[in-house]
């Protein structure tokens, strides 16, 4: 093997300048040493693999995102008609419950609509936002098994009863509405 051996004065010519530039040659320059071809094979080899390997990278990576969005995207359309009802439920319950006495004795015509309006906004505010979600999703994890058996879904058919039955209340649309 042959040494490569540089003193101080093959860098620098005293002025600042590169010696090799005063001189017109490249100390750097190793295209006609031997070995440069298969240097340059094994450099083009490692960039290609690194290159590879980004890229492979960046494919997990947006691969997940995708399948990510893609379930948010079948979550919010699974949730967020179920939620917005609840929602309903919750606001139409608690306005209801907070009216005068004499202006719910109009509404809700006899003692025992307002017995079950009371019960019904009993029974919606024991449940919390963080309860429902979680009820809502173990009824998506069984099996997608309809909500029919859960108290997400019987309290508001429970309201919409109620609601029927006193004709000076409309009901909103998006509760009449099946699941």
């Amino acid at each position: 093997t042959s040494q490569l051996v540089f003193s101080p004065t093959d860098f620098d010519s005293g002025n600042g300048e590169d010696a090799a530039a005063d001189d017109g040659s490249s100390w750097c320059d190793y295209s006609d040493s031997p070995g440069h071809g298969s240097s340059l094979h094994t450099e083009w080899a490692h960039l290609q693999d690194q290159l590879h390997k980004m890229g492979y990278r960046e494919g997990i990576s947006e691969g997940r995102k995708d399948a990510a969005q893609e379930g948010f995207n079948l979550g919010h359309r699974q949730s967020a008609p179920e939620g917005y009802k609840w929602g309903l439920v919750r606001g139409i319950t608690s306005a209801l419950a907070s009216l005068p006495d004499s202006l719910k004795e109009k509404l809700l015509l006899d003692a025992q609509h307002r017995g079950k309006l009371e019960d019904l906004r009993n029974s919606v505010q024991e449940i919390s936002p963080e309860a429902a979600v979680r009820m809502f999703h173990e009824s998506i994890i069984q099996d997608n098994a309809p909500l029919v058996e859960s108290r997400l879904q019987t309290i508001p058919n429970d309201l919409l009863l109620l609601l029927r039955e006193c004709p000076d209340v409309q009901v909103p649309e998006e509760l009449k509405r099946a699941p």
